[in-house]
């Protein structure tokens, strides 16, 4: 099962709508990890057959989406012995992420998650913290940090082996 992840959009959406258009047959749920979050949300009727997972960021005011979302999900959704695997989805804004990531992955642990997606840096990351599979897509819009704007893949094979990599855009 494929993942397709972003963040920090801020109102930019022509850089998502063309991400969407090109996985829409490729993914099954599509995550936005905050900053304007509601902007993925305005293409839910477009793509019917896609899950759309978002979470509030920073910039997010009052518009009714939870900060924390844990998924619980198989990459063979029709296989009652397919291995399940935890997903913390977060902006990471109240867990200091600018300041570094083993506080995030510590968070992550003691939720029992196996793998985090955050946003809030604009700066794309893919790595394994503590045995956490931490992913920031960056941004597809807004990079920051000399970085290229990006988003993220993430692959969980039937035997629940979670992988990604970042794409520039």
């Amino acid at each position: 099962m494929k993942i397709l992840v972003v963040s920090d959009t801020h109102e930019s959406t022509k850089e998502l709508q063309s991400l969407l258009g090109q996985y829409a047959d490729e993914v099954k749920i599509v995550c936005h990890l905050g900053d304007h979050a509601w902007d993925l949300l305005e293409f839910q009727s477009e793509y019917p057959a896609l899950a759309f997972v978002a979470v509030a960021g920073n910039c997010d005011y009052e518009q009714g989406l939870q900060s924390e979302i844990m998924l619980n999900i198989s990459a063979c959704l029709d296989s009652p012995d397919a291995v399940a695997k935890t997903i913390l989805l977060t902006h990471g804004h109240t867990l200091g992420v600018k300041m570094g990531l083993d506080r995030l992955a510590y968070h992550a642990r003691q939720k029992g998650a196996d793998a985090c997606f955050f946003g809030h840096t604009h700066f794309p990351v893919c790595s394994k913290i503590g045995g956490v599979f931490m992913m920031n897509p960056g941004s597809p819009s807004w990079p920051r940090g000399g970085s290229k704007a990006s988003y993220g893949l993430v692959e969980i094979s039937p035997e629940g082996e979670i992988s990604g990599r970042l794409i520039q855009i």
